[in-house]
């Protein structure tokens, strides 16, 4: 080895820092668009969403609403409704992003994308297994309030998970197992609540509970079974 080798400076190729976050440049054009939905509703449809949350609480409301409403194809609604697929899918994105869940070989805003249509489409099948169930079961209208119900809940978190999305995507790694552990909580809380309510509306009808029992597991525990297994399959 000679002089030269031994007094030139060893040459060290600089490590890129890891972000600190999930954040990726698409999502603030996803953040702005849903507070562009949220500023729209509440201000040309304020009285409607109030009725629509206070219906969350009272069932006389709910009623009247729907008797009153075109509750699932208003305007207000379908905004609140993709507010909720625009936020829970950005979550479910940050999931896997932060698990290293390898679902799919596309990334970035296509796999977004992707998300969002899946969560679009798991809704409505259920919209139309309702219907065909409807129809077959002869349903007096119970299926429609707890579908009414079902949606409700969700345009409702589709609010209050915005805070959590917020926090995913800009706070620190080191701090997301613990907003994870709380979305997680959130939805089982939302799920209960709004189960709660579909035996309570039960009350209010003559259906028997076989029918009740198969409402609940063609529209809640049989979609659910499936998307564990599906995520239990491509995680494990």
């Amino acid at each position: 080895m000679n002089t030269s080798e031994i007094l030139a400076p060893e040459t060290i190729e600089p490590l890129l820092r890891p972000s600190p976050n999930l954040y990726e440049y698409w999502m603030l054009g996803i953040f702005m668009l849903v507070l562009v939905i949220l500023a729209y509703v509440r201000v040309v449809y304020a009285k409607r969403l109030q009725r629509l949350y206070s219906s969350l609480v009272r069932l006389q409301i709910l009623r009247q609403v729907m008797r009153e409403e075109l509750v699932f194809s208003h305007r207000a609604s379908v905004l609140l409704f993709l507010n909720f697929v625009l936020i829970l899918s950005l979550i479910f994105y940050a999931a896997v992003k932060y698990y290293g869940w390898n679902l799919h070989d596309s990334t970035g805003l296509s796999f977004y994308g992707m998300v969002v249509a899946a969560v679009a489409g798991i809704y409505l099948l259920k919209l139309i297994i309702a219907s065909v169930l409807r129809l077959v079961l002869n349903d007096p209208g119970l299926l429609r309030e707890y579908l009414y119900v079902v949606f409700l809940v969700n345009k409702a978190a589709g609010l209050i998970l915005l805070p959590l999305a917020l926090g995913v995507i800009y706070l620190n790694v080191g701090l997301l197992q613990n907003l994870f552990m709380a979305g997680l909580i959130l939805a089982v809380v939302f799920i209960l609540y709004r189960t709660a309510q579909g035996l309570i509306l039960s009350a209010g009808y003559r259906v028997p509970w076989v029918y009740i029992i198969l409402y609940l597991c063609t529209l809640e525990i049989i979609p659910f079974m499936v998307i564990i297994k599906a995520l239990s399959r491509e995680v494990l």
